[in-house]
């Protein structure tokens, strides 16, 4: 769907990153343009061949140039290929796009229908729009993590997360707005430029207990309403919608005398006494197993499921069914599963394009098709450092 738009990206690690890796898989044609190091993501443990698992998630059927950035004549060659974008994805630290001579202002001047796509911590503007960030300390600033310690108890340290939410929810926004402005552009002719803070992006997406606090009046201060720890069995651990299926659930465990207890016989109690209830529940888990628990479940209709280890949810059968994982010819490797685009569209079909790129792999292809560069002076850039090819 989107094989006419071409993105330049200039960023890396995640944010960023997975946001081109969707527009690719949509059809877009991305050119990553790294440093002479690469993304550091390239050198990320574990490995199949050269092909690190992080950069490989992220950077399917991408281009790679390889520019070295801090010579002007690097910048001069970026720009070049801007006049060829349609749009320009970046997560620098905030001000040194503008430093390198390649800030919105000048960008429009080469392209005035560029759309340039900026995914920051804190955006490009405010008071903490200099702080450097990482999706740890986002998620720390968040009060995410402050959250996620408030349900082991109020004195619990908070955990942290395995999984880069900040990161992630800032690429699943910049792809939506970039997706956005260039529907605008087709309506207007103007292209623009979007300011994407990880920050935002969780305040943004969290579903209650932001809210919930300021209904509240600050009363309810830690997440009451989405407080739904796995239950553990007596051979393992379940998911369960304990609270959106109450009166089944305590039919279910044999308590149909909750349903007349103060404390839930309404929604509203129920959600201020979800405590109580989960003590109810996991001292009935303790005497069921999983197997138990799932028919009795099925047979009273309330959404469960058993907790997956990593290898039984990659072997699963509606991972097979939804084409979640396919295959990727890694060149020197051979046939890998990699995770695949969740997309689906009847119209047409969604999907990594390719394995992704050696360093530089592409740079006489974009330099010389492309931005129209000369056999002798993509020759004199590789002489002289500007470009590099990783073999």
């Amino acid at each position: 769907m989107l094989h006419h738009v071409r993105i330049l990206d200039l960023s890396r690690v995640l944010s960023g990153p997975f946001c081109s890796r969707m527009l690719a898989d949509m059809g877009a044609d991305v050119i990553k343009v790294e440093s002479t190091n690469g993304d550091a993501m390239r050198y990320y443990p574990p490995f199949k061949g050269h092909y690190s698992s992080y950069f490989t998630q992220w950077n399917m059927g991408k281009k790679s140039v390889c520019i070295d950035l801090k010579k002007k004549a690097g910048i001069d060659v970026v720009k070049k290929l801007v006049a060829c974008c349609d749009v320009v994805l970046q997560n620098f630290r905030t001000g040194l796009l503008e430093k390198m001579g390649l800030g919105y202002d000048e960008l429009r001047k080469i392209n005035p229908r560029i759309i340039l796509c900026s995914i920051s911590g804190f955006g490009q503007t405010g008071s903490e729009t200099m702080r450097l960030a990482y999706t740890d300390i986002v998620q720390a600033y968040s009060g995410l993590d402050y959250i996620a310690g408030k349900m082991k108890g109020d004195n619990a340290d908070p955990p942290g997360f395995p999984v880069s939410f900040a990161d992630t929810y800032a690429s699943l926004n910049a792809c939506i707005s970039i997706l956005a402005a260039l529907y605008h552009r087709e309506l207007t002719g103007q292209g623009q430029s979007i300011d994407i803070s990880m920050l935002d992006c969780l305040l943004a997406s969290n579903d209650s207990t932001l809210q919930q606090y300021i209904f509240s009046d600050g009363a309810w201060d830690r997440p009451i309403g989405i407080w739904r720890p796995p239950l553990r069995m007596k051979d393992g651990h379940m998911g369960v919608a304990l609270l959106l299926k109450f009166e089944r659930t305590v039919q279910a465990i044999g308590r149909p005398e909750l349903l007349e207890d103060e404390r839930f016989n309404t929604m509203a109690a129920q959600v201020i006494h979800i405590a109580d209830f989960l003590d109810i529940m996991g001292e009935w888990a303790k005497e069921v197993t999983v197997e138990e628990a799932a028919a009795i479940f099925e047979e009273y209709d309330i959404p469960y499921a058993k907790v997956n280890s990593n290898r039984e949810i990659l072997n699963s059968q509606v991972v097979k069914d939804r084409h979640m994982l396919v295959d990727a010819d890694l060149p020197g490797v051979g046939q890998v599963p990699v995770i695949n685009t969740p997309f689906k569209f009847s119209a047409v079909s969604t999907g990594p394009a390719g394995p992704p790129p050696r360093l530089g792999q592409d740079n006489h292809e974009v330099l010389k098709d492309l931005a129209g560069f000369s056999e002798s002076e993509i020759a004199e850039m590789e002489q002289t450092g500007i470009i590099k090819e990783h073999k």
